[in-house]
């Protein structure tokens, strides 16, 4: 594991030397925006509040809060990972440290579990969310308030809950209604 740790740490150096004067305020705006799978709630809102992509929006609210239970609740708490700052408390955050454990990322579970969510029903759909999901994954490693690891356990961990909820709520569809999913 300590090599892990190591290649972790080698990343969070790398990704912090591209700190600036333009890139923090987005970073600090990416990173408030996933608090809580915050942008998340508001983008399934949305695609709740248009019929045609309602289904799409709700499938997407559930594998978040699904993500959520099994991660923030659960997983966090038996993991009980500290932050690369507890380990390295020179690292400058920039942000206000997070109080919470650090596997697996959160923001990256919540955006990668409605990413997919939105992915797995309408792919054209589901780009420019991509694209905000990865961004908010990199602003997690600008402010080195997670290791890169923690990153990809959330990707995994969204991934997994999406692909789970999308499963369940088509066999419970189907055998509700009767009729096949297509």
């Amino acid at each position: 594991m300590g090599w892990i740790t190591d290649l972790d740490f080698y990343i969070l150096d790398a990704v912090s030397k591209l700190r600036c004067d333009v890139l923090t305020p987005i970073m600090k705006a990416l990173s408030y925006a996933g608090t809580g799978g915050a942008v998340w709630i508001v983008i399934c809102a949305v695609l709740i509040a248009v019929p045609r992509t309602r289904k799409i929006g709700i499938f997407a609210l559930i594998a978040m809060a699904v993500d959520y239970v099994s991660g923030g609740l659960i997983l966090k708490h038996l993991v009980a990972r500290d932050r690369p700052y507890t380990l390295h408390p020179q690292i400058d955050t920039i942000i206000k440290r997070p109080t919470s454990y650090s596997f697996p990322s959160g923001h990256t579970s919540s955006a990668v579990a409605a990413t997919a969510a939105i992915f797995i029903q309408n792919k054209k759909l589901s780009i420019p969310f991509i694209i905000l999901a990865v961004m908010i994954m990199f602003s997690r490693l600008y402010f080195c308030v997670h290791y890169p690891s923690d990153i990809i356990g959330g990707i995994i961990h969204g991934i997994l809950w999406a692909a789970v909820t999308y499963i369940t709520i088509r066999k419970f569809t189907e055998k509700k209604t009767g009729i096949p999913n297509e």
